[in-house]
């Protein structure tokens, strides 16, 4: 009788450690759950709050193009691009010329590039100011009462000012189309004497 009592009494501990044993998995795994949920959620939040508005990259306008080369300059996006018929062969981020004066603004209209040089120095004045500039590589496509205006690289500007200056800065251009050194030495060697070019105020 009294070894049937030890035995009842050693069945329900283990029944009791077993129970205990359940509940405290039980615990220990919702436990763990929550924690995933709380660890999913603040990386949801975080990296919601890490999340930047997408940059806007201006169409390319050469989808349209029909012609072998065509230079497009949309002063508003302050870009430009070269399109092989409707392929997209070059684009870069310029500085176009200052609307505050008339001699400064960048003429809007279709042009062909009417010269290419090197190595030589641009001088002019608008009235306000004068300058004598060093370019690489120069290619007019216009000439008007103003002097002449074209594509030219421009060393005394950082690269972070490329696309960066508004046309309404007295800072921008004298109302050429001023490129890095590595676009305008690519556009030099690209472009003829007559190619195409279309200058917008947006494209």
């Amino acid at each position: 009788m009294r070894m049937k009592h030890h035995r009842r009494a050693k069945i329900l501990a283990l029944v009791i450690l077993i129970i205990l044993i359940a509940a405290t998995v039980f615990d220990v795994n919702h436990l763990n759950s929550s924690a995933g949920d709380l660890n999913l959620s603040t990386t949801s939040a975080t990296q919601s709050s890490n999340k930047q508005a997408p940059v806007a990259v201006a169409p390319s306008p050469c989808v349209s193009n029909t012609l072998a080369e065509l230079i497009v300059v949309g002063i508003n996006e302050r870009h430009l691009w070269a399109c092989a018929f409707s392929v997209t062969a070059y684009s870069t981020p310029v500085v176009t010329g200052y609307s505050g004066l008339a001699a400064d603004i960048t003429p809007v209209g279709n042009y062909q590039i009417f010269a290419k040089e090197t190595d030589l120095n641009l001088t002019g004045s608008d009235g306000v100011s004068t300058w004598n500039d060093h370019v690489s590589y120069w290619m007019p496509f216009l000439f008007n009462k103003y002097g002449a205006y074209g594509f030219h690289d421009a060393t005394w500007r950082t690269p972070a000012q490329f696309g960066n200056i508004s046309p309404s800065s007295p800072n921008a251009s004298h109302g050429c189309v001023e490129m890095p050194l590595a676009g305008a030495q690519w556009l030099f060697n690209w472009s003829s004497v007559g190619t195409q070019i279309k200058i917008e105020q947006s494209v």
